[in-house]
């Protein structure tokens, strides 16, 4: 009868007492599942060796890539002679540490390892800040980083005096099918001189003996309102001018020689040119009003000295361009194994759109600047190069060392971006379609300097859409609307709100200058205080019986900072920093927690900003009568919160934060004060009826239970007869390492049902989806 009345005024949303037939979710609930969230490493992390000396620096551990101070676990300062040593308490999902060692100047190195019981970390052998920024480092030009021009076929200039007077085009009747001896080639090399002006047509088709082959050089003008190559060549010398309304070259046998070659102060323009021979120099000007459309294996060269401007230049068919000059385009397509190389000194423009298919390849070694790109191919980035709107589908982006790639606006999808030493990949946008997934940024293992990937504004990477940094690399980004969530970052990758890595600036980055980074002085005190973690702490309070788990008869957020020595192994004090977030039930219940691993010898005062009312707890300072330190923090939720707040249409009440200082004797090792070792429990009604996490011990005056738990652990629920519920080794208590929405008050509101992944979580005994309360949820059953 005791049980039943109890019962009667317990969980406020649906009702259950221990003599009725209750349905439980499916859960399939392993009988040895401890239902731990967390887990403990002791970590020892030695001095750096920087710029071959050992030094101190300040160590922090996180144990998140997300390297905020929200995921930072520990801090001290590692010394030579005296390193960091401390124990910290991680979320059981957490399968990497990240060790952050930072020298005085802000210079800050991060390695990745293996969580475990015991983690030992070697000095991180680090170059300081001075050396980091040194002319030294990084200095090539875009010539020493960039591709040169390879070699091409280089014409000897000639001058009047080289031509045989009859083969000299003077007026228009002296050539073309205006004279006999031009259009039957009786010469192998013809002249239209300077300050000679021929206009009509001339055939240079060639193939006609006794000259199969002839060359027409032109230092004058010609202007044609059509002109065809064949087998005979057609030479711009210095001074001249070329102007074709209608330009075909095709069928020149010989690859090394070129069919059009227009020298430095040469000048070709052309309204609508289709190229399709073996090969094109020109170290003048070569000015398209129109289209430039390149094909069937031609290669182009457009030297340092060369300047072209064309509205729509289109590659394809296994063409090869090289621009070592200056390229301004509209519009630029390339098609089935082209290959575009613009070289060390060379300037890329394409005002317009720039497609180019998944067979064919951009090598950027100069400056290269895009209104628009649609890539579908490959794009080595050597050196400095913008884009406004760069969209990828399955393309391969890579950036070599110390080059950097800008974008306004990225929409990427089944793209990799390969990163070198020191590179930068920066966009101000990155797939805010939500249309893109399946990308990866990759960094090679053991980087000379990070690469740095940096979303100015805004991102969205999540499950469907998703984008992993795999490698060591920081990525730097600060936007809590769209979120890199930490299964992104893997291999190495972490992600900060600030650049830290310093890459010296250079021709192919941009000319960025180097991030200074924040000084991080070494502490100038013994002891320094440490903020700590948010955990969430919730309880059903049907204890022994089944509960409706909505998880929200009470739920405590803690934090705790530590008051610790430099190198992090000792601590004077802990504050706990608590705030009672939900009480959602009408019973009386009080709340503790017991210091499993401290005596309450131990302790030489306890001070808390909340004076507790009547209650089960005497005191609101240590508990007397038990040989653990046992701390009460409330005897009634009604002390801190008026009512229920766990009733989503109900007015909100503020919770009000409350402190319980606690300071020991003498300090003792860090490893007594973890998290796990805060042994969270509430009383219901009467001082003996506590509720526990599983696997945790009640202290002196608790009761373990009547027959309806777990066998050898009294807070798992477990009946061996009636007609409950059996053997669904569900719990009363969760310690959530993160803040928590639990679910709100209503019938059916039930953990298992309300947070998608969580059975999924119990079932494997706490293998798959151990951040479960960091994924999905129905928004509309939590507070």
């Amino acid at each position: 009868m005791l049980v039943f009345a109890a019962a009667a005024v317990s969980c406020i949303d649906d009702f259950r007492d221990g003599q009725k037939s209750v349905t439980e979710p499916e859960s399939g609930i392993p009988s040895d599942f401890k239902w731990e969230t967390t887990q403990d490493a002791a970590v020892a992390v030695a001095a750096p060796v920087v710029d071959g000396v050992a030094c101190a620096a300040n160590i922090r551990i996180y144990s998140s890539p997300l390297l905020f101070e929200e995921n930072l676990v520990a801090k001290g300062v590692a010394a030579p002679g005296s390193r960091f040593s401390t124990a910290v308490t991680l979320p059981a999902g957490a399968r990497n540490l990240y060790v952050q060692t930072t020298l005085p100047d802000g210079t800050a190195s991060v390695n990745m390892v293996a969580a475990g019981a015991t983690v030992a970390v070697g000095g991180a052998e680090m170059s300081s800040l001075k050396t980091k920024v040194s002319p030294a480092l990084f200095t090539a030009t875009r010539a020493k980083n960039g591709e040169g021009m390879p070699d091409y076929p280089v014409l000897a200039e000639k001058a009047e005096a080289d031509f045989n007077s009859r083969a000299i085009i003077r007026t228009n009747g002296d050539g073309g099918q205006l004279g006999a001896s031009w259009s039957h080639y009786a010469a192998a090399e013809y002249l239209i001189p300077a300050g000679a002006e021929i206009t009509g047509n001339i055939d240079l088709t060639g193939g006609f003996g006794p000259y199969n082959t002839p060359v027409l050089y032109v230092a004058g003008k010609l202007k044609l309102s059509f002109l065809s190559i064949g087998q005979a060549q057609l030479v711009v010398l210095p001074g001249g001018e070329v102007e074709v309304s209608s330009l075909q070259a095709q069928n020149l046998l010989d690859p090394a020689t070129p069919a059009i070659y227009v020298f430095e102060g040469g000048k070709v323009e052309v309204d609508s040119p289709n190229l399709s021979c073996k090969c094109i120099v020109n170290n003048g000007k070569f000015d398209i009003d129109g289209n430039l459309d390149l094909n069937n294996g031609v290669v182009f060269y457009n030297t340092a000295t060369a300047g072209m401007s064309v509205d729509r230049l289109m590659l394809s068919n296994s063409v090869k361009f090289y621009n070592d000059g200056k390229v301004e385009a509209d519009r630029l397509e390339m098609n089935t194994q082209v290959e575009f190389h613009n070289c060390g000194n060379a300037e890329l423009k394409v005002e317009d759109d720039c497609v180019f298919e998944g067979n064919t390849t951009i090598y950027q070694h100069g400056k290269a600047s895009f209104d628009g790109v649609t890539a579908r191919g490959t794009m080595y980035v050597y050196c400095y190069t913008e884009v406004d709107d760069f969209s990828a589908q399955g393309a391969d982006i890579r950036i070599a060392s110390g080059a950097a790639l800008n974008i306004d606006e990225a929409e990427f999808n089944g793209t990799t971006v390969s990163l070198g030493d020191g590179s930068m990949f920066v966009v101000e946008e990155y797939n805010m379609d939500e249309k893109g997934g399946r990308n990866r940024f990759t960094a090679p293992q053991s980087p000379a300097l990070l690469p740095v990937v940096v979303v100015e504004e805004k991102a969205y990477v999540m499950q469907g859409y998703d984008t992993y940094f795999s490698g060591p690399m920081e990525v730097v980004y600060d936007n809590t609307e769209h979120a890199i969530r930490a299964e992104f970052l893997t291999d190495g990758a972490v992600l900060r709100k600030k650049q830290t890595v310093v890459i010296p600036g250079s021709a192919c980055n941009g000319g960025k200058a180097p991030v200074v980074p924040d000084e991080d002085p070494l502490p100038d005190t013994d002891y320094t205080v440490r903020p700590g973690q948010v955990y969430t702490c919730c309880f059903e309070d049907n204890w022994p019986w089944v509960g409706d788990y909505d998880m929200n008869d009470v739920v405590l957020e803690t934090r705790i900072d530590r008051e610790q020595s430099q190198d992090a192994s000792l601590v004077k004090s802990i504050t706990i920093a608590w705030k009672l977030l939900g009480a959602g039930t009408q019973l009386r219940l009080a709340c503790a927690v017991q210091l499993d691993r401290v005596a309450a010898a131990e302790i030489a005062l306890v001070e808390t900003s909340h004076r507790i009312g009547e209650g089960p707890f005497a005191t609101d300072g240590l508990e007397a009568g038990s040989e653990l330190a046992v701390i009460p923090f409330f005897n009634r939720t009604t002390e801190l919160l008026g009512r229920s707040n766990t009733f989503r249409d109900a007015p909100y009440v503020e919770p009000v934060g409350q402190t319980t200082k606690i300071t020991f004797r003498e300090p003792i090792d860090a490893a007594k004060v973890t998290e796990s070792a805060m042994n969270y429990f509430i009383v219901v009604n009467e001082r003996s009826k506590e509720v526990h996490l599983p696997y945790r011990e009640p202290t002196v005056f608790g009761d373990t239970g009547n027959g309806f738990s777990m066998p050898g652990d009294p807070y798992r629920f477990y009946v061996e007869k009636g007609e409950l519920a059996k053997n669904n080794y569900m719990m009363w208590a969760l310690l959530i390492p993160d803040g928590f929405r639990y679910p709100a008050e209503g019938k059916g509101h039930d953990i298992r049902t309300v947070y998608t992944h969580f059975n999924a979580w119990a079932a494997s005994g706490g293998v798959e989806h151990p951040f479960w309360y960091t994924e999905q949820y129905d928004a509309d059953l939590v507070y």
